[in-house]
């Protein structure tokens, strides 16, 4: 009975210690709208986008993203200011000239057929 009580003590005070901790990494977590922290890389910011991910941000899927693309009417900082608007990037990535030149890469290679 007394190991009980014991163990029940403890996880009362240890669950008093890690609520303000959770509470500060969700306040950090929310820091970039809905960016998760998780990387996506440039082939996935394109596969995303082609897929019709980034259509709420004005970015079309499919044959007519490719199209877009061709014209001129989309390149990679479009692409990226999308994915930042839809919470999938962090915002300092539009500033990441590698980064940008990776998406401007996989978006030269997309497959319009």
């Amino acid at each position: 009975m007394k190991s009980l009580i014991i163990s029940g003590l403890s996880s009362l005070i240890l669950s008093s210690f890690i609520s303000p901790v959770l509470a500060s990494e969700l306040a950090m977590t929310s820091q970039f709208k809905n960016f998760n922290g998780s990387s996506l890389g440039p082939v996935n910011l394109v596969s995303l986008a082609q897929q019709g991910f980034f259509t709420d941000q004005g970015i079309p899927s499919h044959l007519t993203l490719g199209l877009q693309i061709q014209s001129g009417k989309i390149d990679a900082k479009t692409l990226v200011k999308g994915a930042i608007a839809a919470g999938r990037l962090s915002p300092d990535t539009i500033n990441d000239d590698n980064y940008l030149s990776q998406v401007e890469f996989e978006l030269s290679q997309l497959d319009l057929g």
